[in-house]
């Protein structure tokens, strides 16, 4: 039972910031700047949720200089955020 339970715990941390699907961004009509931005965004906010495979990305000069990356960013960190805390 426990190695059920320490089973179902290490899936749910792992399912908790699941990868991005960039193909499908794109297929759905978002700029590759936007799509660049969330993933990055993505990855930062899984790794200040606590996510150990993670890690805190964000290209700062385009942060500041492109709207569409800026936007996606924000996006993407905000939305992981909450998805790694809705596993926790």
């Amino acid at each position: 039972m426990k190695k059920v339970v320490v089973a179902l715990l290490v899936l749910s941390f792992l399912a908790g910031c699941s990868v991005g699907n960039r193909q499908g961004l794109l297929a759905a009509g978002y700029s590759t700047q936007y799509v660049d931005g969330y993933m990055d965004g993505y990855s930062a906010g899984c790794h200040i949720a606590g996510h150990p495979f993670y890690r805190f990305t964000r290209n700062i000069p385009r942060y500041e200089q492109d709207r569409q990356y800026m936007k996606g960013w924000n996006d993407g960190y905000t939305i992981a955020r909450c998805d790694y805390a809705a596993v926790w």
